[in-house]
């Protein structure tokens, strides 16, 4: 008789199979159990990683955020290393960028930015004709008399509303001249050729403000210059009517007889320029950031350096005349004081050089209706 604890798996073989019954009743109790083969032990699935699958997302919208010339003998603007991407909506990111608000970014003014070759200071501002001096037989280009410095004529052509074009002529071609002028100077000289007309349509308050100037047209191939007229006009007090006003404004910019003098380049010039173009992301958004407050400011901003002979900087400071904002300028001072210029020459002797640059802003172009 078999025993008692080998009934019950006796059974189990003879429910399944008599020739599986017979051989393992006949062998008997194993002391061990059997091992079954590898490949028949049950193994827990490993964790298998998730497969990533790629979601379409829409294209981002870009906003360009600069547009510059960096060359003084081509005022052609547009350098691509300085657009700046700014996606409408951006990915969550920990950090810092959780405590931004989620409201969509406002869109980023195009800054158009030139500079100048670092200089050595010096007078730059064209010749002036002594008053009362006498022309003699000497004559100018195309048979007018003799004019060293650049001419500018102010015309307003055409005027609706509560004031006549004539006297709003009068004022624009008192105020607007040396305004006007500086703008198209810092243009030639950079092209000596340079030269154009720029238009504009000027709506005019009752009280003779410029409440807007809009560009209609410019043959003036410089756009730094052409901007720089266009936001100087905004700045014109014109002759106050009985209500507002719509003008046409035509500055007409023309060379001189004499070139406009251009400052003597310091030592080592072209390696100092690059060297600086290095912080011109950072200067770019000072100036940006003030435009959401003032959009009308913008203009020339010069530097004067004081650098060891290994190129640390000791001081930066402003020069005159002053731009038109101190935010800006602080702004733009904290970044080069913190900037570094290449080692030029050796010894312990400073380097000190002035470096000009012109910040306008291009407006958007009108909403398609």
């Amino acid at each position: 008789m078999l025993p008692r604890s080998l009934v019950r798996p006796v059974s189990a073989c003879g429910v399944t199979a008599v020739l599986f019954a017979s051989a393992v009743c006949a062998a008997g109790p194993p002391q061990t159990p059997p091992i079954p083969p590898v490949a028949e032990i049950p193994v827990a699935p490993l964790p298998t990683a998730k497969r990533l699958v790629p979601v379409a997302t829409p294209p981002l919208k870009t906003t360009t955020t600069t547009t510059t010339t960096t060359t003084i003998t081509s005022p052609t603007p547009a350098t691509p290393s300085l657009i700046a991407v700014v996606p409408d909506e951006a990915p969550p990111v920990r950090g810092a960028a959780e405590a931004m608000p989620s409201s969509p970014l406002p869109a980023a003014p195009h800054v158009v930015l030139v500079d100048e070759l670092p200089y050595r200071a010096t007078h730059t501002r064209a010749r002036e004709l002594p008053e009362h001096a006498k022309h003699g037989k000497k004559k100018g280009r195309h048979g007018r008399p003799f004019h060293p410095a650049p001419g500018i004529v102010v015309d307003v052509v055409d005027a609706q509303g509560g004031a006549s074009a004539a006297d709003m002529q009068r004022l624009a071609r008192s105020a607007g001249y040396w305004p006007f002028r500086t703008c198209y100077e810092e243009g030639l000289r950079r092209d000596q050729h340079l030269g154009g007309k720029v238009s504009m349509d000027l709506a005019v308050a009752p009280g003779g403000a410029v409440e807007r100037s809009t560009l209609t047209g410019a043959t003036l191939h410089d756009e730094s210059v052409v901007l720089c007229v266009a936001r100087e006009a905004k700045h014109l007090t014109l002759a106050p009517g009985e209500s507002a006003t719509a003008a046409k404004l035509e500055v007409t910019l023309s060379t001189g007889d004499e070139p406009v003098p251009v400052p003597h380049a310091a030592p080592h010039a072209d390696e100092l320029r690059e060297a600086l173009h290095a912080s011109w992301p950072a200067v770019q958004q000072c100036y940006a950031g003030e435009l959401a407050r003032r959009p009308d400011v913008g203009g020339r901003l010069e530097l004067r350096f004081r650098a060891k002979a290994n190129g640390e900087i000791d001081e930066v400071s402003e020069g005159e005349p002053r731009f038109g904002d101190v935010d800006v300028t602080r702004c733009v001072l904290g970044v080069y004081r913190t900037a570094r210029l290449p080692a030029l020459h050796h010894g312990s002797h400073e380097t000190t050089f002035v470096y000009a640059m012109h910040l306008e802003a291009r407006p958007e172009p009108p909403a398609a209706r």
